[in-house]
């Protein structure tokens, strides 16, 4: 079964929601451009997220964080739609920033497969 990431996402870092679209591109001696999707998924989503917060509440999602980055996982990114995401492997970090506060940092990369 696929889990579903279910903690809320932290607006104050402004989460940046980033798309790519595929496309094939061929231009014509004329100045004729064809331009067309490349693929049954042509646009694909990421987004940067960050969450601070008390050791205690951080931990458990940096652990589902490192758990999924060859799985995939449902997620609803700001002002979007559910889909399936998975954690882009070199993009996770973990900063102390005093006391017991912990600030984590990773992408989310949209996945079309489970």
């Amino acid at each position: 079964m696929i889990e579903e990431f279910k903690w809320r996402t932290q607006i104050q870092d402004s989460p940046t929601g980033e798309f790519k679209h595929r496309i094939k591109e061929v231009e014509f001696g004329d100045g004729y451009k064809q331009v067309a999707g490349d693929g049954i998924n042509t646009e694909s989503q990421s987004w940067s997220f960050v969450y601070t917060g008390h050791k205690s509440e951080v931990m458990p999602i940096f652990s589902f964080i490192r758990s999924h980055t060859a799985k995939s996982f449902i997620w609803v990114p700001p002002f979007g739609d559910k889909g399936l995401y998975r954690v882009k492997a070199d993009s996770i970090t973990l900063k102390p920033i005093g006391g017991s506060f912990i600030t984590i940092t990773a992408t989310f990369e949209q996945a079309f497969s489970v």
